[in-house]
């Protein structure tokens, strides 16, 4: 489990539609379909680069128009909502 990061707060599964989440084994999952935790090394490349630190200390603000139509869009999604 070291190899996952936790989310701040669980994002359920129905917010992206697009994403078959039975097939992915880079997430874990609550019992009722709510994202827990991401694999680290699939976010922290996007945690870095999107300056998200700063974002959670209000210096800067979170993009408005993030949409989730791939697996690469949902870990870039997923990289706002966990601290590394």
């Amino acid at each position: 489990m070291s190899d996952f990061v936790w989310l701040d707060m669980p994002l359920h599964k129905n917010k992206f539609k697009g994403i078959d989440f039975d097939e992915l084994t880079t997430v874990q999952m609550s019992f009722d379909g709510a994202i827990m935790a991401v694999k680290r090394e699939l976010v922290e490349a996007h945690y870095i680069e999107n300056d998200i630190q700063m974002i959670k200390a209000g210096y800067k603000k979170m993009p408005k128009d993030l949409k989730v139509e791939t697996e690469d869009d949902l870990y870039k999604f997923l990289s706002y909502f966990i601290t590394l």
